[in-house]
């Protein structure tokens, strides 16, 4: 559909999807998407248009309202909005955009996340990449392809990928030293590390590498570690002979009496108690 929106070029384009109650349930899905011109002096707000929205800039300047100030977005931005919040933007300078409304369980998730990642306007790393899964979107509406609600999910779900890859070379050094370490924690969590050993794998001094591993995984480096040397704790209690002795010292606990402590703290039962109900279940099954 052609739009009829003031200081909106009449060639500018919409689809509207209606998506079906398996979609809402399952999926990330479109509800309005297209491609603008934006004249100058366009503008626009709403108290509220239950939907997110990303918005690519082509070319020219775009304006959100972000904290009571209005702050621009430039050619090769990507604009995410939460429109079931009041939320404005417009243009002076008048600018080229492809845009997609989207929802879905997850979709609030995703928002939350970027934003928090990323902010609301997000300087792309790729920003061709970005354009071609929201053009190959948009064609697909407009030319009556047999895009399944799956793909469309997919597509949507790449789309926000690519808003979430920071083009900064320091950020992208900072995650390869973060998934450094997660990897050889993994692979050696039987060891003895210190948090300064971790903190030079990675580059970082101990104090930003601890606070930029939990920003990245959710964890510090020791919690990520003992639920590491637990989870392998659990398997051996389940699947193996090994003594609680040998146990503790296999998964990198200094005795018994330490490593009872610390499953009993984060399990809720002793190892013994673990081990119990592991084979209980084994004979039932």
């Amino acid at each position: 559909m052609f739009t009829t929106e003031e200081n909106i070029a009449k060639d500018s384009q919409y689809f509207i999807y209606t998506p079906t109650a398996s979609a809402k349930a399952l999926f990330l899905y479109p509800t309005v998407i297209g491609a603008f011109e934006y004249l100058p002096d366009y503008s626009l707000e709403r108290k509220r248009y239950d939907s997110y929205l990303i918005i690519l800039i082509e070319n020219g300047t775009m304006e959100i309202l972000l904290d009571g100030k209005y702050v621009t977005a430039s050619k090769g931005d990507a604009i995410l909005l939460n429109c079931y919040n009041h939320h404005a933007y417009r243009t002076s300078t008048g600018c080229r955009t492809l845009w997609l409304h989207f929802d879905g369980k997850l979709a609030g998730g995703y928002y939350e996340y970027l934003v928090r990642e990323r902010g609301n306007i997000i300087a792309l790393s790729n920003f061709k990449s970005a354009r071609s899964i929201l053009s190959d979107l948009i064609d697909g509406m407009e030319k009556h392809l047999s895009l399944s609600e799956a793909q469309m999910s997919i597509m949507i779900g790449n789309l926000l990928l690519e808003l979430s890859v920071s083009p900064s070379s320091k950020d992208a050094a900072d995650e390869d030293g973060i998934k450094k370490v997660t990897t050889y924690l993994t692979e050696n969590f039987s060891k003895k590390i210190t948090l300064e050993e971790m903190a030079d794998m990675a580059g970082l001094s101990p104090y930003h590498f601890n606070r930029k591993y939990k920003k990245e995984t959710g964890v510090t480096p020791h919690q990520f570690l003992l639920s590491t040397r637990i989870s392998a704790a659990k398997y051996n209690l389940s699947n193996s002979n090994m003594t609680i002795s040998e146990i503790a010292l296999s998964c990198g606990f200094i005795d018994e009496s330490a490593f009872c402590y610390c499953f009993k703290k984060r399990e809720r039962i002793t190892p013994n108690e673990y081990r119990k109900n592991a084979i209980g279940s084994a004979l039932l099954s």
